[in-house]
């Protein structure tokens, strides 16, 4: 006999790995329907969060993010939410507990289905590191020219995921109509087909990767999860670049697939024949063949042929109303022309095709997704706003919605926030329930990208965790890397500095295994930049390496600028200033040139910290004063504020205290105007460094302090505290200095500037003894980088 669960309406069946609610199937991603078992099955007790990772994922090393993913996907199958919790209750700070009343059904057995077996483990060598690549791929992540590096990231990797095989999955979501076997669902397997060895003459050369993506589109179909094949192309190229080869153990743990498929097309006198194989996943090994004088023809003989040997439907053949063909290998030739970066070849191919042809949706499509990955992007919106306009949603759903995310997109690049949410909520309604999770992925990523720009939290991040389920469900690990940096980028923006550092280095790793360079520059950029935020300059010293590796190999001269000018202030950070001050000349000069307001502003505020280190205040005053020119344009709240204090301090350190004042209200002025936490902190400090009073100055002191306390962000507070403790100290009040330099004693053995507070503090108080050791500790962090002589003076004891 086999067991089900009856709750309200719906009713789940362990053993087909179903859930109905009525007579209609609710579809729930795998792991989220292995944790609803296992809740229901253990529902007289709270289950602990430990035990329910171990019971699903079978380790413990799951973080906490893709557990409440998980959590959300279970809550959204009953239409539950986290603030009812009618199905699954929250146990603070312990686990999950199942609370609806639930019924247990005994039912007759059911007649076995096929399996296929669990993932296959590749040897211990095999990480995703071994096929680590050595190039970008053929989909660039795009960069907006009016953002500094903080938002960069979140505006860059967000304009790019709909580029992300966009359009590869215009096809294979054509299958959207086909229902999963329950067969199929029972399946926990994930295929990658690798791309076909052909054996024919010329003009055959697009069938290695057009008939690839070909065959995984008719087993998706079929109900087969597949890898996306912009996913599999980047991998097996970056494979072959690093050691000659792609061994398909280190392929699939890279893919998280655990079934393989290899392709073989050759052509006889008469017939093309199609040989699919499982090389790995399946023991003994599953075939399927296909013969046709078509090619594409055959190889959906040969997908149908391996979908029902691995216990799958294929979608039922009945003829279409028109002969496609044609039109299919077009397609087809395109799409193989955009996986290898070919994007001229694949807009001419295209145009140069029969007017019946070009006229059709999926045609247009593709031509108009080549102007904006090639950055055409008046022509990308002219072309698909005429789709939005001419294919109804009653003629193809799913086309009308990825058009309109488009759009969504491009408006989005455009700071077009209120336009972009429109479209993108127009593409989510219509994608829900149509079976294409790439597409409502991508359009819900977007939604969630504007809502975090307009510091709408929690819609951001309900939009993320759907989006994360939508590209779980389809085996796209690229566009789920995606996903973490711009869930990174958000945390950036809510200030949640430590949160965001381990999501940036998830995703950094899983484009380093994709071998896309921007996208990882662009993540280990926020770790290295996160890390000299929270006082940890020797952690982001580990990053060096590595961002002047991904710096050389990015070919766009402005995120090349911006990856040295983050490996230049990380250097800076931890004392390493030799050749420094060149460099940065050169980028500089480079940045002046391109007219990159991003880098001048970035570059001329580092030029002004190295002078004003080394006391040419006068030099520092000019560098500040043209990075705040720039950061007008770069718009980066906390670092334009800094940029101001920059060049207020080179104003006091040449006596020019009216000057500095005047500097100080145009912060407070600024700081008003944008709204921001940390512009208000610096302005308020800029008060307490310009006032003539005393009296005022200690208010304005008291309150800095005070939102830097709020804040939390170890590098404001270290701004404050050290201000505020050397103007106690010059007015003789030591032990309120000293105060304020415990508040940030603790990062004085890592962060020299906090150590350098420490020996001012023991030199103030007359602790020689402490004093010695304070300087001692700070010569070791100093590097290249000089101590005030005045530091060097002994204390007179007390």
């Amino acid at each position: 006999m086999t067991r089900s669960y009856h709750f309200g309406d719906f009713r789940l069946d362990p053993a087909t790995r179903e859930l109905h609610r009525g007579d209609a199937p609710v579809p729930v991603p795998p792991r989220a329907f292995d944790c609803i078992v296992y809740l229901v099955e253990h529902r007289e007790r709270a289950v602990g969060r430990d035990e329910l990772i171990a019971a699903v994922w079978g380790k413990a090393d799951i973080s906490d993010g893709l557990l409440a993913q998980t959590v959300l996907a279970m809550r959204r199958a009953f239409d539950d939410t986290g603030k009812e919790q009618s199905h699954v209750r929250t146990v603070v700070r312990f686990g999950y507990h199942w609370v609806a009343p639930t019924s247990v059904v005994e039912d007759a057995p059911t007649a076995p289905v096929a399996t296929i077996p669990d993932a296959v483990v590749a040897p211990a060598s095999a990480t995703p590191a071994s096929v680590m690549p050595a190039r970008s791929p053929s989909v660039d992540i795009a960069r907006h020219p009016a953002r500094s590096m903080r938002l960069v990231v979140a505006i860059a990797l967000f304009a790019a995921l709909l580029a992300v095989a966009a359009v590869l999955g215009l096809r294979h979501e054509k299958s959207r109509t086909t229902a999963v076997s329950p067969d199929a669902a029972a399946h926990a397997a994930i295929a990658l087909v690798l791309p076909v060895d052909v054996v024919a003459g010329e003009g055959s050369e697009w069938i290695r990767l057009g008939l690839m993506d070909h065959v995984a589109t008719r087993l998706r179909a079929a109900g087969l999860p597949v890898v996306p094949s912009d996913n599999v192309v980047v991998l097996t190229d970056a494979a072959h670049r690093a050691s000659g080869g792609a061994d398909a153990a280190a392929l699939a743990v890279a893919a998280g697939a655990n079934v393989v498929i290899e392709a073989r097309a050759e052509r006889d006198e008469q017939n093309w024949h199609v040989r699919l194989h499982t090389q790995l996943g399946r023991t003994p090994p599953v075939d399927g063949n296909g013969a046709s004088t078509n090619v594409l023809l055959a190889a959906q003989i040969a997908a149908d042929d391996l979908a029902r040997h691995l216990g799958f439907a294929p979608v039922a053949g009945a003829a279409p109303a028109v002969d496609r063909s044609g039109l299919d290998a077009l397609l087809q030739e395109a799409e193989a022309a955009i996986l290898n970066d070919r994007l001229d070849d694949a807009r001419a191919l295209l145009a140069r095709a029969p007017a019946a042809q070009r006229d059709q949706p999926e045609v247009r499509l593709r031509l108009a997704q080549i102007d904006y990955q090639a950055g055409k992007f008046d022509a990308a919106e002219s072309a698909f706003a005429a789709l939005v306009q001419s294919v109804s949603i009653e003629q193809d759903r799913v086309l009308h919605a990825r058009a309109l995310s488009n759009l969504g997109v491009i408006a989005a690049m455009r700071n077009n926030t209120t336009v972009a949410a429109k479209r993108f909520d127009e593409a989510i309604a219509l994608l829900r329930g149509q079976n294409a999770p790439d597409a409502l992925g991508k359009a819900l990523n977007g939604r969630a990208n504007v809502a975090g720009a307009l510091d709408q939290v929690d819609l951001a991040l309900q939009a993320f965790a759907e989006a994360r389920v939508a590209f779980e469900s389809s085996g796209n690990l690229l566009a789920l890397a995606l996903i973490d940096s711009n869930l990174a980028a958000l945390d950036m923006r809510r200030e949640r500095y430590a949160e965001a550092i381990p999501v940036f280095r998830r995703a950094a790793d899983r484009f380093a295994t994709f071998g896309v360079h921007a996208a990882e520059l662009n993540a280990l950029m926020g770790v290295a930049e996160l890390q000299l935020a929270l006082l940890e300059p020797a952690a982001a010293l580990t990053l060096e390496p590595r961002l002047r590796d991904l710096t050389a190999q990015v070919a766009d001269p402005a995120r090349h600028r911006n990856g040295e000018m983050t490996r230049l202030t990380v250097l800076v950070a931890n004392g390493r200033e030799q050749g420094v001050k060149e460099q940065l000349a050169t980028l500089l000069a480079a940045a002046e040139r391109d007219n990159d307001p991003v880098a001048q502003a970035r570059g001329h505020a580092l030029a002004a910290r190295l002078a004003l280190e080394h006391g040419d205040a006068h030099a520092a005053g000019i560098d500040a004063a043209r990075a705040i020119e720039h950061f007008a344009a770069a718009d980066d709240a906390r670092e334009f504020a800094r940029a101001y204090m920059l060049r207020i301090e080179a104003l006091l350190a040449e006596s020019d205290a009216s000057a500095a004042s005047r500097v100080a209200e145009e912060l407070s002025t600024f700081a008003a105007r944008a709204g921001s936490a940390a512009a208000r902190l610096y302005a308020d400090l800029a008060q307490a460094r310009t006032s003539a009073s005393p009296d005022a100055a200690a208010t304005w002191y008291a309150r800095a302090i005070g939102e830097a306390d709020s804040l939390r962000i170890p590098l404001d507070l270290r701004e404050v505290a050290t201000a505020y403790a050397q103007w106690l100290i010059g007015r003789g009040e030591t032990a309120r200095a000293s105060a304020q330099a415990e508040r940030i004693a603790g990062f004085a053995s890592r962060d020299f500037d906090s150590a350098l507070l420490q020996v001012r503090i023991h030199q103030a108080l007359g602790e020689e003894a402490l004093w010695r050791s304070a300087l001692a500790r700070a010569q070791a962090l100093a590097g290249d980088r000089p101590l005030p002589a005045a530091l060097a003076v002994a204390p007179i004891p007390r």
